[in-house]
């Protein structure tokens, strides 16, 4: 099979993953959102930074290597398994020991033991992490699809059983402990790798050597990434982080869905052509041009129709997080351009650059909170907005030291795309206060034909549009 073909059955299969997995796992989350309350989703935000880091630690940037990695062998991937599993019992135990103290920094006494349950999904995602690495690094994006759909829907029937019930928060708890439980023996059932008992140090330090950089520049992004909830949840109440945090996580669905599609095929993809600079740098810029062709208009357009949206699907009592998912969806529309900027040095194997990087961005962040923290909550999440720009900077700086595809020449690429969609934002949201009176389905679905329709037309007639590009890209032959 063509690396052209491998490559676009890996993202008919990932989106087809993404369309009925993640949206049915959205789709439940926005059905417990309507049952539990902000409060509860609240008490999920507190902890989600300790989680983040957690699974971060016991992967430990090693499977990232394990998929870069041109001929591994039985020993790379056994070593790297026990490392994981090694990692998942310390981390567990850490945070296990910890839980009192988490709790009362932010007085909620119930976090101890949603805490205590909820870290047992580091040990299972130990057992599976090598697994699902040969799956992605193979490509085998069918066969990853097949074990998600299963373990998804099973989690979520039970997730909802529980909030339908009652049971607040731990349906929240009890329905992602149940998809990674099914997914690691999916895994397990599907792979045709099973561990033997080898650990070599030559091959622990070939995979820590690349991924401890990746370790590092992962805890910085996680622990910086979830300040705004550690914030939010000391110094302001339960309901406004639950407000903030299915805020952030509706914006991010779409960003990091298209992320998630994409990224997840290309990543071992561009590691197959690393060795052809020429050609890297050209599927490269057609990646990040249709990328933000599509995540442009798509998070502008949430973000004009986001009144009616959470009226229509979460109800009255969701209505203060609406501006907050429009701040937010400002930010998130630069997402798959981060990620991808950063896909390059992880390629090149540069995670010291990708370290580099992740510090400076982390100076900048801790400035912009320190100077939003006087500003209220909507300072914060202004600060996130400020960060994602200034990170994006700094990504197309270093990134640009690698390929051929410089920093004016990636903006230029961008804001012809951003300006199209600036404007089919402002008639969306014109097109909502003039049917303000009308039922919110009517007011939804206007504005997206008019937002479709105008955002394809004004593209159609720039010939340099991405849009073009899109569809010579589907004729030709090659990548």
């Amino acid at each position: 099979m063509s690396l052209k073909k491998q490559t676009f059955t890996g993202i008919i299969w990932t989106f087809a993953d993404t369309f009925f997995v993640r949206g049915f796992s959205f789709v439940t989350m926005i059905l417990l959102a309507r049952w539990i309350g902000p409060t509860d989703f609240g008490l999920i935000g507190m902890i989600a930074v300790f989680i983040a880091v957690g699974k971060t630690l016991t992967d430990s940037g090693l499977t990232s290597s394990l998929i870069r990695t041109k001929k591994p062998s039985q020993a790379d991937f056994s070593t790297v398994f026990f490392v994981n599993i090694a990692m998942s019992l310390i981390v567990f135990f850490v945070i296990f020991t910890a839980a009192p103290v988490i709790a009362d920094f932010f007085g909620y006494p119930i976090l101890i033991d949603i805490i205590r349950v909820y870290c047992v999904v580091f040990i299972i995602t130990a057992f599976s992490a090598v697994q699902l690495a040969i799956l992605n690094k193979d490509m085998k994006f069918k066969k990853i699809t097949k074990i998600n759909l299963p373990s998804t829907l099973i989690g979520s029937a039970v997730g909802l059983y529980l909030g339908f019930n009652g049971y607040g928060v731990w349906s929240i708890v009890w329905m992602f402990l149940t998809i990674e439980s099914i997914k690691a023996s999916l895994l397990w059932l599907a792979s045709s790798w099973k561990p033997k008992a080898i650990f070599s140090k030559a091959k622990f330090k070939y995979h820590y050597n690349f991924g401890y950089k990746l370790l590092l520049s992962g805890l910085l992004d996680t622990v910086f990434k979830n300040i705004y909830n550690v914030l939010i949840g000391k110094f302001f109440s339960a309901q406004t982080l639950g407000y903030y945090e299915r805020s952030k996580q509706f914006s991010e669905y779409p960003s990091a869905t298209l992320t998630g599609v994409i990224g997840s095929v290309t990543y071992p993809m561009l590691s197959k052509i690393q060795d052809d600079s020429e050609r890297l740098e050209r599927v490269y810029r057609k990646l990040i041009r249709i990328s933000f062709f599509v995540i442009a208009p798509l998070m502008l357009g949430a973000a004009a129709v986001a009144e009616p949206l959470f009226l229509l699907i979460l109800g009255k009592e969701w209505l203060p997080a609406v501006l907050f998912f429009q701040i937010l969806s400002l930010a998130m529309m630069l997402y798959p351009i981060h990620a991808y900027n950063l896909n390059i040095l992880k390629v090149y194997g540069r995670s010291d650059l990708f370290l580099k990087l992740e510090i400076i961005k982390k100076s900048i962040t801790t400035i912009a909170v320190i100077v939003a923290f006087q500003f209220d909550v909507l300072g914060l999440v202004w600060a996130s907005v400020f960060t994602s720009f200034a990170a994006l900077g700094v990504n197309m700086f270093y990134a640009s030291k690698l390929i051929k595809y410089s920093i004016p020449e990636q903006m230029k690429d961008l804001v012809v795309t951003l300006f199209i969609a600036l404007l089919m934002a402002v008639a969306m949201n014109t097109a909502v206060q003039v049917l303000s009176d009308t039922a919110r389905l009517i007011q939804i679905a206007v504005a997206t034909i008019i937002g479709i329709s105008s955002y394809l037309g004004m593209n159609y007639v720039i010939k340099s549009s991405p849009l073009h590009q899109a569809i010579l890209l589907l004729k030709s032959r090659n990548l």
